[in-house]
């Protein structure tokens, strides 16, 4: 099983067409960044789950907002922990890819044998 688990907001501020969308609504490009994975996750074909890690905001947390299955909210300020968590856990259910830009997270990936791609491969494959 290989599962993609994506630094949400990272993929965002490195595609311009996402950040773009960024500017106009935040929900719609989150909504924009989990279409582009799965899309991904079709083309790629071994992909067998996918998950968007955003970091979240505290303020919002109680409110009865829904919200596609495969986001994943942190704390505020807590998003790349959040995202290396979301690895260590499914490590132990297959291969992991991780979309990143972030040094923090791409290292700390590597300690659960992660595969790491590029924001920009999500939409060059």
């Amino acid at each position: 099983m290989k599962i993609l688990v994506v630094d949400g907001y990272n993929v965002i501020n490195k595609i311009g067409d996402l950040l773009e969308i960024a500017d106009r609504n935040l929900k719609d490009a989150r909504d924009a960044v989990t279409k582009l994975a799965n899309e991904y996750k079709k083309r790629d074909g071994g992909i067998s789950e996918v998950y968007v890690v955003f970091d979240g905001q505290n303020q919002y947390r109680d409110l009865d907002i829904p919200h596609p299955k495969e986001h994943i909210f942190s704390d505020t300020g807590e998003g790349d922990r959040k995202i290396i968590e979301t690895i260590k856990n499914m490590s132990d259910k297959g291969t992991v890819v991780v979309v990143s830009d972030d040094n923090y997270v791409r290292n700390n990936a590597r300690v659960y044998s992660a595969s790491l791609m590029r924001p920009i491969e999500l939409i060059e494959k």
